[in-house]
């Protein structure tokens, strides 16, 4: 069985939690949540107990627990891969999830500390690297790389030999046309279509909906 740390104590750690728990326990068991000694403002969460991760291989040694990092993108997704490469430097394994709604097809690559969520499509040749977070309904099609320390969020459809450098962030409903390099630290923002090579730490937006100077029991045929 394999037995898990979450560090983490926030709505993303909740929400990891919540989806390991439904494995089959004799597999795996979430024992603890971890997080900066300075940060903790509760014992337990979640009925298991918060652990301040300075000093967390007293208990919890990295021999016999494994430890998935649940923070988002905060600052670029650079403070979760600084609590990454902490408990790489503690020994410790980073477990990676696949909701088992998601496909996943045929030469398929997926390194540490990666989550997917449920009913996304993953065609052949993708290669998720480390720390890669994918939400729900996302395409990734084929031989796509998603680098080291991103964030895709719902429904992007992102098409073939794409690829996303490290720490980028991509919102939901994003569009990213075939063989486009998104450079590295780059944010696309929700409903963004990219149709050619970034460049690092552009930030991409799609227009705002426009109000239209009528009120809804004006319209007709509706």
């Amino acid at each position: 069985m394999k037995k898990v740390i979450i560090f983490g104590t926030g709505g993303f750690a909740q929400i990891v939690y919540l989806y390991l728990k439904k494995i089959d326990p004799s597999k795996l068991q979430v024992v603890a949540f971890s997080a900066n000694e300075s940060a903790i403002k509760e014992k337990t969460l979640c009925g298991l107990p918060v652990e301040p991760f300075e000093y967390i291989e007293r208990r919890y040694p990295c021999q016999q627990y494994d430890m998935f990092i649940a923070v988002g993108y905060s600052d670029m997704n650079r403070k979760r891969a600084r609590f990454f490469e902490e408990a790489k430097d503690k020994g410790y394994n980073l477990m990676s999830y696949i909701h088992p709604s998601t496909i996943i097809n045929d030469e398929f690559e997926m390194g540490e500390n990666c989550f997917i969520f449920e009913n996304n499509v993953i065609q052949p040749f993708v290669k998720l690297e480390d720390d890669v977070i994918v939400w729900t309904g996302n395409v990734i099609s084929h031989h796509t790389t998603i680098m080291k320390h991103c964030f895709i969020v719902s429904h992007t459809a992102i098409a073939g030999n794409t690829t996303i450098e490290p720490y980028c962030f991509i919102g939901m409903n994003a569009t990213i046309r075939n063989s486009v390099k998104i450079a590295r630290e780059c944010v696309i923002g929700a409903g963004s279509v990219i149709l050619h090579d970034t460049n690092e730490k552009e930030v991409y937006a799609a227009h705002s909906t426009v109000k239209l100077e009528v009120t809804s029991n004006q319209l007709r045929n509706l």
